[in-house]
């Protein structure tokens, strides 16, 4: 997603800037008052990956020196606009050096406040879109695994996926397994993790710099977060210290692959505050279809609607009396992704050998590659997708 993320608690300010620039651009802003440092402020004002982040004046200028520089050091294709509620040529300058593009006067008419924004949003998506089609560039992202049931085979696709961009970017890559109960992602990638989420969170508030340490290594250069053993730990956790781990893994790894339990609760709330990108599973029968339908207004009615969300059809070749269309007409999404149910998927995670990298995983394989290819496209990628589309017309013939 791009377009435009205000960071201001002033309802105004986005009513403003959808009425002058909403037509070219989605325009979203964030606030919260529980934020508790510039790292995490960043994280949120670029999850949805926009071209232009806005300080409103309300911001402040010892928040914005704090905030602007962090956007410039994560998310460097990201243009900063800084609004104060006056000008002067010593705040101008230091914001300036920070990293912003330019500092304006939040306020004067309608016409001068447009004229004002438009050449920096400009500028914005011009160097939005050279990022985009410059080659081998890692886009940041934080895609969060989410059904409302168990046994959708979320922890299936979480892990294939995960390990299928550990291949294309190794070291790169963090796993993180929020099923705080019955998490099994170490386990289907045959690992045996000494630390957890618990120490990670300890570490997050006290030394971020030992932060990889609790990590599990995978021989594809992924690293794996698992759940803690005791279930007793994982309660006193809140979600709050999930959003700063998360926010400290993002500036080490630019991807993060979160698991998640069935449902909503409070870990897979703050895992998907903190994402880009919602990886929506659904199963083909009635209840599971339902129930993605519902989760999806949730999620409209608490304001998680920046997210690209990508739904992923599993055990499509299920016959259950419906087709693909009609799931989709229920659902609302299309099936971007279509997993067939077969014994492979039960036997790699009991052998802890994920499907994308068994010398028998053939089709299947491919199909769980071409998910992480649609988060991380090789530069090949464009023209193998033209000609799957030429094949798919000549078949249809």
């Amino acid at each position: 997603m791009s377009g435009v993320t205000i960071v201001s608690g002033n309802p105004r300010l986005e009513a403003a800037f959808v009425e002058l620039f909403g037509r070219s651009g989605p325009v979203r802003r964030i606030w919260s008052n529980q934020w508790r440092d510039p790292v995490e402020v960043a994280m949120d004002a670029c999850a949805a990956d926009p071209e232009l982040v806005v300080t409103g004046a309300d911001v402040g200028l010892e928040m914005a020196e704090l905030v602007v520089p962090e956007i410039d050091r994560l998310f460097p294709s990201v243009t900063v606009l800084c609004l104060m509620p006056r000008l002067d040529v010593a705040t101008s300058l230091l914001l300036l050096r920070l990293g912003a593009r330019d500092v304006l006067f939040e306020g004067g008419t309608r016409d001068e406040f447009r004229d004002a924004v438009q050449p920096v949003l400009d500028l914005a998506r011009s160097r939005h879109q050279r990022r985009d089609r410059s080659v081998g560039v890692v886009r940041r992202r934080v895609i969060t695994v989410v059904s409302p049931k168990g046994g959708s085979g979320k922890t299936t696709v979480a892990v294939n996926l995960a390990v299928g961009l550990a291949r294309r970017a190794p070291k790169q890559v963090l796993l993180v397994d929020l099923d705080v109960q019955f998490g099994d992602c170490a386990a289907a990638l045959g690992l045996r993790p000494e630390y957890s989420l618990v120490e990670a969170v300890d570490a997050v508030n006290n030394d971020r710099s030992a932060l990889k340490v609790f990590l599990a290594g995978h021989p594809s250069g992924l690293g794996v977060l698992a759940p803690p053993e005791d279930l007793v730990a994982a309660d006193d956790i809140v979600q709050d210290q999930i959003k700063r781990t998360m926010a400290a893994f993002a500036e080490e790894f630019p991807f993060l692959v979160v698991d998640t339990a069935g449902g909503v609760d409070r870990f897979a709330l703050a895992a998907m505050e903190q994402s880009t990108d919602l990886l929506i599973i659904s199963t083909t029968d009635v209840p599971s279809i339902r129930a993605v339908r519902r989760q999806l207004n949730v999620l409209d009615e608490v304001g998680f609607t920046t997210q690209r969300r990508t739904f992923v059809l599993n055990r499509a070749n299920a016959k259950v009396g419906l087709s693909v269309a009609e799931i989709e007409a229920a659902v609302g999404l299309q099936a971007t992704f279509q997993i067939p149910s077969t014994r492979l998927i039960p036997v790699s995670t009991n052998e802890g050998i994920p499907v994308i990298e068994r010398r028998d995983g053939g089709s299947l394989a491919r199909r769980f590659d071409l998910i992480a290819e649609y988060f991380f496209p090789t530069p090949d990628a464009d023209d193998r997708r033209q000609r799957r589309r030429g094949a798919r017309r000549r078949g249809r013939r």
